[in-house]
C-alpha cells in the first residue's frame, strides 16, 4: 500500500502542471517537481542541493528571505509572489504557496506562474529591462557579495573591468577576494573595507590611484551599504564611480586657490571680501589686517569692521552714511576714499586709501586698501617745511645766494654776506660780476654757464684766490634763473693736505720696517703693499692692488690663514699664527689686526726660525732620552750602593767583633806597640761601618717613598737635641731657638736632616768659650726657610758647593771624624721634598746653613 502511494506521488510530482517542492530548514531545495523544467528552465537535478534564495530575482531578494523566515515561524502562505530567475537569465513571475513542517523540519512549496503578474508582464518587463539598461549601462562598477566575499550579482561594467585587468570571466558565486592575478596588497585593502561594512557601517571612501586599481591608476569613490535580513546583515552592495576628472579639476581649482591666496598674502595691497547681503567676511589678507592695525580673525564682519576701526560714535556715523551714498550712487569713481583716518586696536591713528568694487550678481563686496600715513605725515611735515623756508634759509650754516638769468643777485643769506663782507641792500638787483669782477675769469663763471647751457646742476671746489679761500660750491638751475649754495672748506683742505703728507710719511715707514705689511678690506681686497711685502711674496705693488686676496694667492685658500683672517674680521680680535706657503716653500709669522676698513697684516719670514726649532726639539728629544737612561742608570746605582753597603756590613761585624775578643784575651800579652795596632783595626772597622750606614742613608734619601704627615718641629727638634745631649754639654754649647712652625714634612727625614745639621755645627765649633747654635725660621707665601747657625771654624766660600757633594771632605780625619756624607744626604732630603739648601759663611766666621720647605 506504501509501496502504491510512493508510485502515485512520484506520478503527481511528475505530471504536476504546478511546481511542487520541499525545502530544508536551511533553505536548499530537497526535491522538485518536473514543471520547473517548463517555467524555469532547469531539470529538476540542477535545483536539488541548492540554495533556493539564489534563484530569486534581486529585486526580490530581501522580501523573499522575510517571507521564509515568517513561514519557518508558523504562518501559513499563500499567494506571495516574487520572480525567479529563469536559467535564460530572464525573470519568471511566481506565484507561492507555502507551508513549514516544523516536526520534519521542511517547506512544502507550490509555485506557479502568476497570472496577475504576467498580466502585468509587459509593464514589468520594461521596468525591469531598463533598469537592467541603467546599471550595464553605466561605467561605474556595481556588485554585491554576501558575506563570505562570494558574487550575488554584478553589472556587465564590473565583469569587463575583471576581465581586461585578469582575463578572469567573473559569475555569480565566486569569491571576489579569489580573483587570479590581484595584488595581496590590492585584496587586503578591500577584504578590509568589506570587513567594516559587514558590521553594519555604510562606507563612502575615495581612494587614490595608488590604492584603487593596480592596472589603471584612477581616483575611485566607493560606496558600501550592507544588506540586511531581518535586521542582520547577509551581505554588501558596492557601487564604485571613477572620480579622477573630478578630482584632477579639484586639484586644479585647489592649485588656482592656493595661487589666488598666495597672490593676496605677497601684494602689497590690502583685500578682504565680504557677502553684501550679511557682511560676513568671506577672505582678507595679512596686508588688509596690517593696514588697519587690527587681527585677521577680529574682523568678522562688517558691521563689527567699522566699530573697531571707528571708535567715536559720531565719526563713525559720519564715515558709514558717506560710503553708503557713494556705494548706493553705483558710480565707481565714489566708491574710493583718500587719506581716511582710522584707529588701531592699540588705539594709534593711522590714514589709509580705500576702495570698494561691487559684484552684485555674486552679492560680493570686494575692498582694497592702502596704508597712506607715511605720506600724510610726510606731507604734513613737507607743508611745515615749506612755512619755515625763509628762516631755515636764513639759518643754514651754508652761505646761499639767488641769481636771476641775467646773474644778478635776487637773495642773498646771512652766511653769504658775512663771507662777502657786503651788505644784502648793496647786492640785491645788482649783477655779480660787476660786484665781484675777479670772478670773470674764475672756473664759477665757467660752471655757472656750463649750467645755464644745459639745465643740469654742477658742483666743485673752487679756490678764490682774492679772499685767499676754498670753497665747496654747487650751482642749481631754476625756473627764474640759479640757486648757489657754498661752504668754506679751507680748513679741511689743509687737514687734507696735512693728511695726505701724513699718508706719504706713513706709507715711507711702513714700506722701511723690516716686517712686510699689507692691508685688505672687509672683502680682503689689497688697499696696500709695501716693498718688504713685493720681495717676499714676488709680487709688485701694481699688481696686488685692489685684487683679491684669494684671486691672487689661491693655493692658501681653504687653509689656517683664510681660517683666521675670517676670525679676526668676524669676532674683531688680532690673530697670531704661523702658515707655511708651499708655493714659496717658506714659513711666515702672520699678524693680522682688524679694523673698521678691513684688516692690517703684518708677516715674515721665519723659515730659518723654524728649521732651527726643528733641530732645537729634536735635540731636545735626544736630551730626555738621555735623561732618561741617566735616571735609570742612577737608579741602578742607588740599588747598588744599598744592596753592596749592606753585604758589607755582615764581615764587618765579624772582624770588629773578633779583633775585641782578640784584644780582652791576650790584652796581657801583647806589647803597646801591638796594642795601638788593634786599636787602629777596630777604629777603622768602625769607621768602614759609619760609611756604609751612610751610603745606606744617602741611597735611601733618594728612594724612599715620599709619606707626608702634619709635624710639630718643636718637638722634633727636642728629640734631635736629646740624641746629641751628650756631645752639647761636652761641648758647652749654648743654644737659642724660635718657636718653630707645624710643617707636612716625613717624621724620618725631618729628624735625619736636622741632626746632620746641628751635629755639624757641633762637631766644627771653635775651641774654648763662648760657642753658640742659633735655629731661626722665616714664613714667605710658598714656602718656610729655616736656619741652623754657629760661630765655629767656618767655610772658605770657594767650598760652597763641593761640601754637598757625596765623600767631599775639607779635613783630615785626625782632625774632624766623619765620613763626607751628611750634608749630601740632606741636600737630597730637601731636594727631595721640594725644597733648596746652601750655605753662607767665610772662613774663621761661622757657618749659616740654610733650607727650605714648601707650604703644601
Amino acid at each position: 500500500m506504501s509501496n502504491q502511494i510512493q508510485i502515485s506521488l512520484d506520478k503527481f510530482m511528475e505530471l504536476s502542471l504546478d511546481i511542487l517542492c520541499t525545502i530544508d530548514k536551511k533553505g536548499y531545495f530537497l526535491s522538485v517537481s518536473h514543471a520547473c523544467k517548463k517555467i524555469w528552465g532547469y531539470e529538476p537535478q540542477e535545483l536539488e542541493g541548492k540554495l533556493f534564495l539564489d534563484f530569486v530575482a534581486p529585486q526580490d531578494f530581501n522580501k523573499t528571505a522575510n517571507i521564509q523566515q515568517e513561514i519557518k515561524s508558523g504562518k501559513e502562505v499563500a499567494f506571495f509572489e516574487n520572480h525567479f530567475v529563469h536559467k535564460k537569465g530572464f525573470s519568471v513571475p511566481i506565484v507561492w504557496s507555502a507551508k513549514y513542517d516544523k516536526k520534519k523540519e521542511l517547506l512544502y512549496c507550490v509555485a506557479k506562474e502568476s497570472t496577475s503578474i504576467k498580466n502585468k508582464e509587459s509593464e514589468g518587463e520594461k521596468i525591469l529591462k531598463s533598469s537592467h539598461a541603467l546599471i550595464n549601462g553605466t561605467q561605474n562598477l556595481i556588485y554585491s557579495i554576501d558575506k563570505d566575499y562570494n558574487l550575488l550579482a554584478s553589472n556587465q561594467a564590473m565583469k569587463n573591468r575583471i576581465l581586461d585587468d585578469t582575463s578572469f570571466d567573473l559569475t555569480v558565486g565566486q569569491n571576489i577576494l579569489q580573483i587570479p592575478l590581484l595584488p595581496a596588497e590590492y585584496i587586503d585593502k578591500w577584504k578590509l573595507l568589506f570587513d567594516e561594512c559587514f558590521k553594519g557601517k555604510e562606507i563612502s571612501i575615495e581612494i587614490p590611484p595608488s590604492e584603487a586599481d593596480y592596472v589603471k591608476p584612477a581616483w575611485i569613490h566607493a560606496n558600501l551599504t550592507p544588506i540586511y535580513e531581518n535586521e542582520v546583515v547577509i551581505g554588501l552592495v558596492c557601487h564604485s564611480t571613477d572620480i579622477t576628472e573630478k578630482k584632477e579639476i579639484e586639484l586644479e581649482l585647489q592649485k588656482q586657490n592656493d595661487l589666488v591666496q598666495n597672490i593676496l598674502q605677497h601684494i602689497p595691497m590690502g583685500v578682504a571680501v565680504n557677502e553684501n547681503s550679511t557682511g560676513k567676511q568671506i577672505l582678507i589678507n595679512q596686508q588688509f589686517s596690517k593696514a588697519y592695525g587690527w587681527p585677521e580673525n577680529e574682523l568678522t564682519d562688517v558691521s563689527t569692521f567699522f566699530n573697531k576701526i571707528y571708535p567715536e560714535e559720531n565719526y563713525r556715523k559720519e564715515i558709514i552714511a558717506r560710503i553708503t551714498a557713494d556705494i548706493e550712487s553705483g558710480n565707481m569713481s565714489r566708491m574710493q576714499w583718500s587719506e581716511i583716518k582710522i584707529t588701531t586696536k592699540k588705539g594709534n591713528t593711522k590714514y589709509v586709501d580705500a576702495k570698494n568694487i561691487p559684484l552684485t550678481e555674486q552679492d560680493l563686496m570686494i575692498s582694497t586698501v592702502t596704508d597712506v600715513t607715511d605720506r600724510v605725515g610726510n606731507r604734513k611735515v613737507l607743508e611745515e617745511t615749506l612755512k619755515e623756508k625763509e628762516n631755515i634759509l636764513e639759518s643754514i650754516s651754508d652761505a646761499f645766494y639767488a641769481l636771476d638769468k641775467d646773474y644778478n643777485f635776487t637773495y642773498v643769506n646771512n652766511s653769504a654776506l658775512k663771507t662777502m663782507g657786503k651788505d644784502r641792500n648793496d647786492l640785491i638787483g645788482k649783477n655779480a660780476f660787476e660786484e665781484f669782477p675777479q670772478l670773470k675769469k674764475s672756473i664759477f663763471k665757467d660752471y655757472l654757464e656750463e649750467v645755464n647751457r644745459t639745465g643740469k646742476p654742477a658742483q666743485f671746489e673752487f679756490y678764490y684766490q682774492f679772499y685767499d679761500l676754498w670753497f665747496d660750491e654747487s650751482i642749481y638751475p631754476s625756473e627764474h634763473g640759479f640757486s648757489v649754495f657754498y661752504k668754506d672748506i679751507t680748513k679741511k683742505k689743509i687737514i687734507d693736505k696735512a693728511l695726505e703728507e701724513a699718508y706719504e710719511k706713513e706709507s715711507e715707514i711702513l714700506d722701511s720696517i723690516s716686517d712686510a705689511f699689507v692691508a685688505v678690506d672687509q672683502n680682503l681686497n689689497f688697499t696696500y703693499f709695501n716693498k718688504k711685502a713685493e720681495k717676499l711674496l714676488n709680487i709688485t705693488q701694481e699688481e696686488a692692488l685692489g685684487k683679491n686676496q684669494w684671486d691672487l694667492f689661491n693655493y692658501a685658500k681653504g687653509t689656517i690663514a683664510e681660517e683666521e683672517y675670517n676670525k679676526a674680521l668676524k669676532n674683531n680680535e688680532t690673530r697670531t699664527f704661523d702658515f707655511y706657503d708651499e708655493l714659496l716653500d717658506k714659513w711666515f709669522n702672520i699678524r693680522s689686526y682688524p679694523s673698521k676698513r678691513g684688516l692690517s697684516i703684518y708677516f715674515r719670514d721665519i723659515t730659518l726660525e723654524k728649521k732651527q726649532q726643528e733641530e732645537l726639539e729634536k735635540l731636545n728629544q735626544e736630551l730626555q732620552d738621555y735623561t732618561h737612561k741617566l735616571e735609570q742608570s742612577n737608579q741602578e746605582l742607588e740599588q747598588f750602593a744599598y744592596i753592596a753597603s749592606h753585604d758589607l756590613q755582615e764581615p764587618l761585624r765579624m772582624v770588629s767583633s773578633f779583633i775585641t775578643q782578640l784584644q780582652k784575651k791576650y790584652e796581657n800579652q801583647l806589647d803597646d806597640k801591638a796594642q795601638t795596632y788593634i786599636n787602629f783595626a777596630v777604629d777603622g772597622a768602625q769607621r768602614m761601618r759609619q760609611i756604609i750606614i751612610d751610603l745606606l742613608e744617602y741611597s735611601r734619601a733618594g728612594t724612599q717613598k715620599v709619606e707626608l704627615q702634619k709635624l710639630d718641629l718643636n718637638n722634633e727638634i727636642a728629640e734631635v737635641l736629646s740624641l746629641l745631649h751628650s756631645s752639647i754639654n761636652k761641648k758647652n754649647i749654648e743654644l737659642e731657638i724660635d718657636e718653630l712652625p707645624e710643617i707636612d714634612y716625613s717624621k724620618t727625614a725631618i729628624r735625619q736632616l736636622f741632626h746632620n745639621l746641628i751635629g755639624n755645627a757641633i762637631k766644627y765649633s771653635k775651641k774654648g768659650e763662648g760657642r753658640k747654635i742659633e735655629i731661626r725660621f722665616k714664613e714667605f707665601k710658598k714656602h718656610y726657610q729655616f736656619k741652623i747657625s754657629d760661630n765655629g771654624i767656618g767655610i772658605d766660600p770657594k767650598y760652597h758647593e763641593k761640601i754637598f757633594i757625596i765623600f767631599q771632605r775639607l779635613h783630615s780625619k785626625s782632625e774632624y771624624s766623619g765620613t763626607g756624607l751628611g750634608l749630601a744626604i740632606c741636600k737630597k732630603i730637601v731636594e727631595k721634598y721640594g725644597g733648596n739648601i746652601w750655605v753662607e759663611s767665610q772662613f774663621g766666621k761661622g757657618s749659616n746653613f740654610y733650607f727650605t720647605v714648601p707650604k703644601k
